[in-house]
């Protein structure tokens, strides 16, 4: 097992709207530092047994949780229960770079 991980040498998963590093996969945790591209954003959905969390570390941009918007900055930390619609937009001209860690409840 890994204990000590260079996340600059992992190489990203080009997604459709980001750029993504898997850190950490195990049963039930995902752990990954996602780049959304700017002027892109990651379409609205929802996780049905996981619940999310985001850490902002670079850029801004806007997370809808429900039926509302949050700025995003760095510093910011969001929490998503399972089940909660959820969008994040990038309309600068920056990438928006934000740790993601999931855990499922159903394994």
């Amino acid at each position: 097992m890994d204990c000590i991980i260079d996340v600059s040498q992992i190489e990203p998963v080009a997604r459709e709207h980001s750029d993504n590093k898997h850190i950490l996969r195990r049963d039930n945790l995902k752990v990954g530092l996602i780049s959304v591209r700017p002027h892109d954003e990651l379409p609205l959905h929802s996780h049905e047994y996981e619940d999310q969390f985001y850490y902002v570390l670079e850029g801004e941009g806007v997370v809808h949780l429900g039926e509302r918007d949050f700025p995003l900055k760095p510093g910011i930390a969001v929490t998503i229960p399972p089940g909660v619609p959820h969008a994040v937009r990038n309309p600068n001209d920056s990438p928006l770079r934000y740790l993601d860690v999931f855990v499922n409840w159903k394994q």
